[in-house]
Formats: structure tokens, sequence, C-alpha cells
């Protein structure tokens, strides 16, 4: 049985950028695969555990000033054969403010 998705999920016409916060580990970088107002699904080399919270700040083309937001870690991919190479990851957003949401939403329309 397929599980139904809570959001629309966008891939951006451009690249957007995400740096990755996590507690005890350095600075880290992607791009987003699809964003959502629920989450992101990020690309990127960092080896993320899943349930791990983190603070990820994302950078769109059109964006005058990045967005932080808290997330936390719901699934990655298996790396294939042994790679060393991009993984996928999937964020949910926590508490997210009303703020948070309305200025996410203008920037995932024109992304």
């Amino acid at each position: 049985m397929m599980r139904q998705r809570g959001a629309v999920r966008i891939v951006p016409r451009s690249p957007v950028t995400v740096a990755i916060e996590e507690s005890g580990l350095p600075l880290s970088y992607g791009v987003v695969a699809n964003i959502s107002e629920a989450g992101v699904c990020i690309w990127t080399d960092a080896r993320l555990e899943a349930g791990r919270s983190l603070h990820v700040r994302l950078s769109f083309p059109r964006g005058s000033q990045p967005l932080d937001a808290e997330g936390v870690v719901v699934w990655g991919s298996p790396p294939e054969n042994g790679s060393t190479g991009s993984l996928r990851y999937g964020v949910r957003w926590t508490n997210p403010t009303p703020q948070y949401q309305d200025r996410l939403k203008r920037l995932i329309r024109f992304a």
C-alpha cells in the first residue's frame, strides 16, 4: 500500500543549495532534489543518520536572504556498491512558525 504525501513536492527549476549543520559534525553542503511545505529531499556527500536533528540554510536563486530551518532526517538512500558519492536524504521540518511557512511557500512558488 502506498502512503499518501501530506504536501505537494516541487522540483526546483534552478538549483537551491543547502548548508547542513548537525551537532558535533562539520558543516556540509548539498542541493535540493525536491521541496515542500512538509520537508525537503537533499543530495549531499554528508553521511546523515535517520532520527538526527539538523539545521539547514536554504539559498534560493531569487531569494535575497537564505531561509533557516530546523528538521529531522527521516530517511536516507543507501550507498550503491560501496559508493562514496552523493546520497539522498529526506528531512521533515520541525516546529515551523506561520511566518516561516509563508516565506517558504513564496520561495517554493518561484523555485
